[in-house]
């Protein structure tokens, strides 16, 4: 019988995921091997959980595997950090795609780390709220890496960084545990505030699955200035 690491891995996390959720070979499309700068990799394999309980279930199967994960978004980053090395496998977060909850009356929104920060911007704005961070790849790039690399963007200097933003996380840890605090509350001193250990960290610590966020009343008015130097 086979015994390789690819078979090893097909075996483990079949039982978990769909047929789309797991890919191998031909099967795995350019886009998953390259970034926005042209870097390029081939990975293993490619794992599309549907939700962030079967990233927790999958994750756990590769620990026990101790196989290599690199963990992709939107794929908009310009440091290559997203390029599968030879033997990893990715991760991908793509079908994470949820808003869960919005809570109208208190400015708070809850989304999967799949969720494209256009789509997330037009769906509050629909309803008089505005999430304040904005970056040139809105349409691509995803919630869960906006926290990962605690993105500034086009209005950092008026809301402040992504991290303002964010009132809690549900991370899953390299070992598949979960590590989850997704109150809505601004006063909140109850211990330490975890959520800080992993906005920020690039994906070295955990993976971002759930976020909890904060809006903004939607501005009624906008006033444009060119200042020449």
């Amino acid at each position: 019988m086979e015994d390789t690491p690819l078979h090893r891995l097909l075996s483990a996390c079949s039982p978990v995921l769909d047929a789309a959720g797991l890919l191998s070979g031909d099967q795995i499309e350019p886009r998953y091997c390259q970034d926005w700068i042209g870097g390029h990799g081939t990975p293993l394999a490619v794992v599309r959980p549907r939700s962030p309980e079967e990233v927790a279930r999958v994750m756990a199967i590769l620990h026990a595997l101790h196989q290599p994960v690199v963990v992709q978004g939107g794929m908009t980053g310009l440091v290559g950090a997203c390029v599968p090395q030879p033997g990893e496998v990715v991760l991908s977060m793509e079908r994470l795609r949820a808003i869960e909850e919005f809570d109208t009356g208190a400015g708070t929104v809850k989304v999967q780390s799949g969720v494209a920060l256009q789509t997330l911007q037009e769906h509050v704005e629909a309803q008089g709220w505005f999430f304040p961070v904005d970056i040139g790849s809105r349409g691509s790039c995803q919630i869960g890496g906006i926290i990962a690399t605690n993105a500034g963007g086009n209005r950092v200097l008026r809301y402040g960084m992504t991290r303002q933003s964010v009132l809690g996380l549900e991370v899953v840890l390299p070992d598949g545990s979960v590590v989850s605090r997704l109150g809505k509350a601004l006063k909140d001193n109850a211990g330490y505030d975890l959520k800080h250990t992993f906005i920020g960290s690039e994906g070295t610590l955990g993976i971002i699955t759930r976020a909890q966020l904060a809006l903004q009343p939607l501005p009624t008015t906008q006033h444009t200035a060119l200042v020449s130097v």
